[in-house]
């Protein structure tokens, strides 16, 4: 290795280690800083005063469906169903389709 490129490096490496000591020092003084007036982080603590108990909120009611909507739902899904069967261009699922959504009982 020619001595110019020798010296090149380093003076490089000089330059990256007198960086990083920089950089290290840097940190060291942000850890050593915080300690005295650090946070807490997360949920503040709640104050209670005098014998109060905290009040729950409500709960939700969930949504039901009632029977009869349930039945015009299930309808609806089937005759979705049968029409998306039959534009797929399948005859024999086409017409499986058409027997159940008529109510008639297969044989």
């Amino acid at each position: 290795m020619k001595l110019k490129n020798l010296n090149k490096r380093i003076g490089r490496l000089v330059a990256r280690i007198a960086k990083d000591t920089k950089k290290v020092a840097k940190l060291r003084l942000k850890l050593a800083a915080p300690k005295a007036g650090k946070k807490k982080r997360g949920q503040p603590k709640k104050k209670v005063s005098g014998n109060k108990k905290p009040v729950a909120a409500p709960k939700k009611k969930k949504r039901r469906l009632t029977p009869e909507a349930r039945a015009k739902l299930a309808a609806r899904m089937k005759e979705r169903w049968a029409a998306k069967r039959a534009a797929s261009g399948n005859p024999a699922a086409a017409n499986a389709a058409a027997d159940s959504s008529s109510g008639a009982v297969p044989a």
